[in-house]
């Protein structure tokens, strides 16, 4: 479920990725008739083939992971906004997996509401780690699945405050924390937010 640290939510943020790449020089020219021969080259080994079920869940990940962004990304916007997200996040997008989550959403709409609570800043995800997977990725639909995610969610350039202009974020408070996250599949092939777990780990 959704908690609150500090009477402040937690908050979103982006994913990181490096690329590297690698060039080869060009050989200089052809070797002299009374070169000795070059020894043959090994041929590269091969790859390791990735298995069919490993290949399935990465791909069902990426599709739950897009939809958890998605589900950051309206909140983070109705936050900053001071709006309620529960209609857009549930009646439009169709994120909101179990009661136990619609309740979360509307009570966390609720606290914000009444606290007269805006958010200043940009709230990001600084990773997304898959940490299970329930169901056979196999299977040709995802009803009844789960992925499960540790979301690194920095919060270090946002600011929470009330009516006033005082800040509500209380002094000491971690910027950067992991919440543990639970997608799962429907029959009709959407990924929704069923759990949220905000913890104490620092990322």
């Amino acid at each position: 479920m959704t908690t609150r640290l500090g009477g402040v939510v937690a908050v979103a943020v982006f994913c990181l990725s490096l690329a590297a790449c690698q060039s080869e020089d060009e050989p200089s020219g052809l070797p002299h008739v009374t070169d000795p021969p070059p020894s043959p080259t090994a041929s590269p080994s091969p790859s390791p083939s990735v298995a069919p079920s490993e290949a399935a869940i990465a791909e069902r990940a990426a599709a739950a992971e897009k939809r958890y962004r998605e589900y950051r990304e309206i909140t983070n916007r109705h936050r900053i906004e001071g709006t309620r997200a529960f209609h857009e996040l549930f009646d439009e997008r169709g994120l909101l997996g179990e009661p136990g989550v619609w309740d979360a959403v509307e009570a966390d709409d609720d606290f914000w509401a009444d606290q007269g609570l805006k958010q200043i800043g940009q709230t990001r995800i600084a990773s997304v780690k898959v940490t299970g997977y329930d169901g056979d990725p196999l299977a040709d639909g995802i009803g009844g699945h789960r992925v499960k995610f540790a979301v690194c969610l920095d919060n270090s350039e946002v600011d929470i405050v009330r009516e006033d202009g005082t800040s509500a974020v209380k002094k000491g408070q971690p910027r950067r924390t992991i919440v543990k996250v639970v997608m799962q599949g429907q029959e009709d092939g959407r990924w929704t937010a069923n759990e949220f777990k905000t913890t104490d780990k620092e990322c």
